[in-house]
């Protein structure tokens, strides 16, 4: 226990003899030969913004996220939605959904845009056109998010809510 206690106190200050060492406030500031240096009002930091801005890679950023997806959806009252959803580089899409076994004429059409998620970044929300549908982003799939969880689906079933990513 004395180890453990000992080994993560070093590991903590460790890491805080790392951090870098802020910048005060001071409008002087004392060396060694006793001098006052003034600083310069331009150090401060930069403003903030309100607006969250993500840092480093985001699923729209490093996957290759625009084509063509395509599957058939679980049903309650037919076989099945087969469903073509194209997501283009411009944030635009085109879905189309076809419930089968319930004769011809069932394939529904929606054009419109989507953004990104901003609490979820995985996650992509078409607009009202679409019913504001979404669907989380995986390299080369897309898998239906749950409308009162905002989940996507787990469990056995979890295939059955994917649309795979035409690669020809």
């Amino acid at each position: 226990m004395k180890k453990t206690f000992l080994a993560i106190t070093l590991i903590s200050i460790g890491l805080v003899a790392c951090n870098k060492p802020q910048q005060q406030d001071q409008a002087a500031v004392s060396n060694p030969s006793t001098e006052s240096v003034s600083v310069s009002p331009s150090t401060s930091a930069p403003p903030t913004t309100s607006e969250t801005v993500p840092t480093g890679d985001t699923p729209e950023t490093s996957l290759d996220w625009h084509g063509e997806y395509k599957g058939v959806l679980p049903c309650a009252d037919c076989e099945g939605i087969k469903t073509e959803l194209e997501l283009n580089a411009d944030k635009t899409y085109e879905l189309t959904q076809e419930y089968l076994g319930k004769g011809n004429g069932n394939e529904i059409k929606t054009k419109g845009t989507f953004e990104f998620d901003k609490t979820n970044l995985s996650i992509i929300n078409l607009d009202k056109a679409a019913e504001n549908q979404r669907f989380f982003v995986g390299e080369n799939e897309i898998s239906v998010v749950e409308r009162d969880t905002g989940k996507k689906v787990e469990g056995a079933l979890a295939e059955h809510y994917t649309l795979k990513k035409d690669l020809h």
